[in-house]
């Protein structure tokens, strides 16, 4: 049975008020505070009392005000595992040193209500590919407070298009917070394997999917996917698109894309996306068309089941 979330506060890295049973925790991105509900003094009592499982409200505003309010954005169950935004990213930063690589930056998105944070960590290894130019290495890290999405880092790539930085995030890859946090050193090789593998086959991916031209029942059936995340997507979609191929001949059908053009029309339109649910769905859907060489799959399929 696991031990309320009261009692493991502060193992988590909360700072706990039992006379308030309340936890809170600040960093840069933004103050949190867990609140346990409870029956209201002088209300009747009732049968179910005894049988309410604890459940802690969720409060939050940001850091750098103090004069905020406090917006309440939902409730987690009591056995829910907090992590800090600060305390994940500082562990993958100390993971990608373990490696000697450098960070070139690092770009956080946020929701309105401060209970979602991804933050694109870009690495300082970058390789030049024909049709593209430079890509590196990106560790984009994600996390919640309201329990909607589990802490987890997944690999990615990022590049340049029209002087526009794009960042992609694998769906296949994804470690969660088990190995993330507790195993700095299992982190540390993992990003050292994916390391190697963007090294040797990142150039092949690129290519493979620039020299692939997707079929018109596939390009309809990703428009159709993106579709169902939003009408609008799938119009600015199809219009970049439009825009990658040159026109069709008159009298002729236009020509189909290739997977790497049906790619970056996804990619540079979810890089804009604020909406970070949206954003990991069109990532999913840029992904479906790639093709990944076999070598760079079965490594990112290893380390997504550790």
């Amino acid at each position: 049975m696991r031990t309320p979330f009261n009692e493991r506060a502060t193992e988590m890295g909360l700072e706990y008020n039992a006379g308030k049973l309340m936890a809170s925790y600040s960093d840069q991105f933004g103050e949190v505070v867990y609140r346990q509900l409870t029956t209201m003094p002088g209300m009747e009592s009732h049968p179910t009392d005894a049988q309410v499982a604890p459940i802690q409200a969720i409060y939050t505003r940001p850091s750098d005000n103090p004069e905020a309010e406090f917006k309440y954005c939902g409730f987690v169950s009591d056995i829910y595992q907090f992590i800090g935004n600060e305390v994940l990213n500082q562990s993958i930063r100390q993971a990608i040193a373990q490696v000697g690589l450098p960070i070139v930056r690092e770009s956080v998105i946020r929701s309105d209500n401060l209970t979602r944070m991804r933050n694109e960590i870009i690495i300082e290894s970058s390789q030049s590919v024909p049709h593209v130019g430079d890509v590196l290495p990106v560790m984009i890290v994600e996390n919640s407070y309201d329990g909607s999405k589990a802490a987890m880092v997944t690999f990615g790539i990022t590049t340049r298009v029209n002087n526009e930085r794009i960042v992609f995030a694998f769906g296949l890859g994804s470690m969660r917070q088990v190995h993330i946090v507790n195993a700095s050193t299992q982190m540390a090789s993992a990003i050292s394997e994916y390391m190697e593998v963007f090294s040797s086959d990142i150039a092949n991916m690129v290519s493979g999917s620039f020299e692939s031209t997707i079929t018109e029942e596939q390009m309809l059936g990703t428009l159709d996917l993106i579709e169902k995340i939003g009408k609008k997507r799938r119009e600015e979609v199809s219009k970049l698109l439009a825009d990658m191929n040159p026109p069709a001949v008159e009298g002729q059908d236009p020509p189909l894309p290739s997977a790497w053009q049906m790619f970056l029309a996804i990619v540079r339109y979810s890089s804009l996306e604020e909406n970070l649910n949206a954003k990991r769905l069109m990532e999913n859907a840029a992904e479906s068309v790639l093709v990944i060489p076999q070598r760079m799959f079965q490594v990112l399929d290893r380390l997504q089941s550790q």
